[in-house]
């Protein structure tokens, strides 16, 4: 199975938040999203909901001094994520249903690429 069917509802939720974002997020930035959103949830539940996309290689994590203390803010790379992901997906689809799957997959993509979108990538469309 890819990295991405094997992701949690609450590793989907901080990729959704991630990729919304400007820039990287401290685990406090991710916590008042998803809180905002009406969800209850600890600090430490983010905190290693986040770590756990940086060891799937999802997410990336760099280390700040704040008030004299380390912290982490994470960032999505939704580029690096598609070369990674796409590529496993594909594989996976072939392997369960077949190159006929792959190549339907193939055919829809181009007929919506021919739509109002302007002809981008559906691998590029967020």
């Amino acid at each position: 199975m890819t990295q991405w069917t094997q992701l949690g509802p609450r590793e989907r939720e901080l990729l959704a938040v991630l990729r919304r974002a400007d820039g990287g997020l401290t685990t406090r930035d991710l916590l008042d999203a998803v809180v905002s959103r009406g969800d209850d949830v600890a600090y430490t539940t983010v905190k290693r909901t986040a770590d756990r996309l940086v060891e799937k290689d999802l997410v990336e994590r760099e280390t700040e001094r704040y008030r004299g203390t380390p912290r982490h803010r994470y960032r999505f790379d939704a580029d690096a994520a598609r070369d990674r992901l796409v590529p496993e997906f594909v594989d996976e689809l072939r392997t369960v249903l077949g190159d006929p799957a792959v190549e339907r997959i193939a055919r829809t993509v181009r007929t919506d690429d021919d739509g109002a979108d302007g002809g981008a990538d559906a691998t590029t469309r967020q």
